[in-house]
């Protein structure tokens, strides 16, 4: 497809400028939570006018496949009762879209000549399948698609599985079912469990069950959860990440893309308020392909993307602000944020809109956030074509509440101070910080512990363990010369990382002192029994997308475990290693393949 034109971007960016200017005239100087309504009508324009600038058809459209195992038969009545679930799903995206300020978008499903929902019935090969047994069951389905023409990589797959174990007799139920999505603007895919009792119509139906997840529920609340589900997994095939309910958002209910699967429709039994979506993810969905007959012809097109004078301040009632702008090789119509809270993935992660003004500019805050907690902030820019471009920065919230942004202040106002320490020396450094901060006090201070650490920095691997000093009560383990060393990409460094950007960083902070060790990776010391403690941090190396696990063994026994780490402030360590004589620190692939496995152990210190 041929690629957006400059006059096309040009274009649009000269229809809205009026536009724009009105929608902007909420913040900076009154940064909200969420955008205007005059705001998201601007969004709705700019998304139009890129359609009707360079149009084409809309490839977008979801595909209901209903996949049952080779040695049992499809539950009962499956054809009508999946039509009559995704005939309410399209209606909730839509009505609540239309909520949001953008009307007149349908889910765009394959139906058949009668104008049904078309249903993909395929018999898998085998008799036996499972959790986590999705990808296998996807490429059965695949051929089954392609003999009715239709691309299973350009479409948004809502795969029903007959894998729920439902007894009538006993009233119970359980499922073996792969229950999980993903996707881009272009394609996805949503595995679903499907039985003889998930139907819209028995929302109501006050049948005790036995649930083998949720324990005791109606057969009612059993269709909430499970039907929810349905909705709640085709979000993340188009692309939607999870994210929680405001406190100002809650009087609507749970937001789906947290744990709003499992409170749908529950108002219609009197237990709760139910299910909406949020403004950031409906944003988001305003220009996905599925809820869009045209698109504009950049539907195929990556957007090459910069933020610029990115800062965060301390916003009202200990919230966080953050303004800059976007530019892109394709136009903005809102740029979003994830505010996510280290530890439980990212559904506990609330959410702040903004619609970008003529310049790019965009201002917004987050609600309250908890205290002590570090986090993650993904702003988002969300194109007119449907892709989206984002920035991560750390955070922090203090025990008082309020904003701790010294690591966000570290990679957007004194990055050149960092890039100057990559390639010259601390004074250098130092001298360029003087001139950055000028007479603010607090960002001198957050670059001079960072730029502290790096005076007089010990030589790495400069000393055998036996001939350390008795006289020395404690050293870096990274100056101590190991017995044995393995690592799994790029060659063993210490103090450092086999990288142009050599400095060891986790969670946006920058250390003089660590191990480099991606997984698979072991690095042996013989201590001899001579020291009583360790200490130090392990992590995921600056943004990395790896997950690993670490682990400290002492003479074969193991001392101390963190699994399944990603990118952030990683887990500290504070262990025994009295009459250790043979210390190994292990690092391993956390379950997601090898790539951007960067672990590191930063400032680890051996103590008598």
């Amino acid at each position: 497809m041929k690629p957006f034109s400059l006059l096309a971007v040009l274009a649009i960016s000269s229809v809205f400028a009026v536009d724009v200017r009105m929608s902007f005239a909420d913040g900076p100087s009154a940064v909200r939570t969420h955008a205007s309504a005059a705001s998201v009508t601007v969004a709705r324009k700019r998304i139009a006018q890129a359609i009707k600038t360079d149009p084409i058809k809309s490839p977008g459209r979801v595909v209901v496949v209903y996949f049952t195992p080779r040695d049992r038969p499809p539950a009962a009545s499956h054809t009508a009762r999946i039509r009559r679930i995704v005939e309410e799903t399209a209606k909730f995206y839509e009505s609540e879209l239309k909520r949001h300020g953008f009307p007149n978008r349908s889910m765009h499903v394959l139906r058949n000549d009668r104008g049904q929902i078309d249903i993909v019935d395929v018999v898998g090969e085998q008799t036996d399948y499972d959790k986590p047994d999705g990808q296998k069951i996807r490429d059965e389905v695949i051929p089954a698609l392609r003999q009715r023409g239709i691309d299973a990589d350009a479409s948004v797959l809502l795969l029903f599985c007959n894998l729920m174990d439902y007894d009538p007799v006993a009233v119970k139920i359980s499922h073996h079912s792969p229950y999980y999505g993903g996707g881009n603007h272009l394609s996805g895919t949503a595995w679903q469990c499907d039985s003889e009792i998930l139907d819209t119509r028995r929302f109501r139906d006050p049948t005790p069950i036995r649930d083998g997840e949720y324990g005791r529920i109606t057969i009612g609340r059993h269709n909430s959860i499970f039907i929810g589900g349905v909705i709640h997994e085709l979000g993340h095939a188009l692309s939607l990440p999870h994210c929680r309910q405001r406190v100002d958002e809650a009087e609507r209910g749970t937001a789906l893309m947290g744990s709003g699967n499992r409170t749908y429709a529950q108002q219609l039994r009197g237990e709760g308020k139910g299910t909406f979506i949020t403004q950031t993810h409906a944003l988001r969905l305003a220009a996905h392909p599925v809820f869009n007959r045209q698109v504009s012809r950049s539907i195929y097109d990556r957007p090459t993307t910069e933020f610029h004078d990115l800062r965060l301040s301390e916003g009202p009632d200990q919230s966080i602000q953050v303004v800059g702008r976007v530019r892109g090789t394709i136009p903005s119509h809102a740029v979003v944020a994830y505010f996510d809270p280290d530890g439980g993935g990212d559904y506990d992660a609330t959410t702040a809109t903004s619609i970008p003004g003529t310049d790019g500019e965009f201002a917004m805050r987050s609600g309250p956030l908890r205290p002590r907690t570090f986090g993650e902030l993904r702003i988002v820019s969300c194109h007119i074509n449907g892709t989206t471009s984002t920035r991560s920065l750390r955070y922090g919230i203090n025990p008082d509440g309020t904003p701790n942004l010294s690591i966000a202040k570290l990679e957007l106002e004194l990055k050149p101070v960092i890039d100057k320490l990559q390639t010259s020396s601390v004074e250098d450094a130092t001298k360029l910080l003087r001139e950055i901060a000028g007479s603010d006090d607090e960002l001198a201070s957050i670059g001079q512990t960072v730029l502290n650490r790096f005076r007089n920095v010990e030589q790495p691997i400069s000393i055998d363990a036996a001939r350390i000093p008795t006289t020395t009560k404690s050293i870096w383990l990274s100056t101590i010369r190991p017995q044995s060393v393995e690592v799994g990409w790029l060659r063993a460094t210490y103090n450092s990382v086999p990288d142009k950007n050599r400095l060891l960083s986790l969670g946006g902070d920058y250390f003089a002192h660590g191990i480099y060790a991606h997984a698979p990776a072991k690095h042996v010391y013989e201590l001899g029994g001579n020291w009583k403690r360790l200490r130090g941090r392990s992590g995921i190396h600056g943004n990395l997308f790896g997950q690993v696990d670490f682990e400290i063994i002492g003479d074969g026994k193991s001392l101390w475990k963190a699994t399944r780490v990603t990118a952030g402030q990683g887990n500290a360590f504070d262990i025994d290693v009295s009459k250790v004589q043979t210390l190994t620190l292990k690092v391993t692939d956390g379950g997601n393949g090898r790539g951007g496995d960067w672990g590191i152990w930063v400032e680890p210190m051996l103590t008598r």
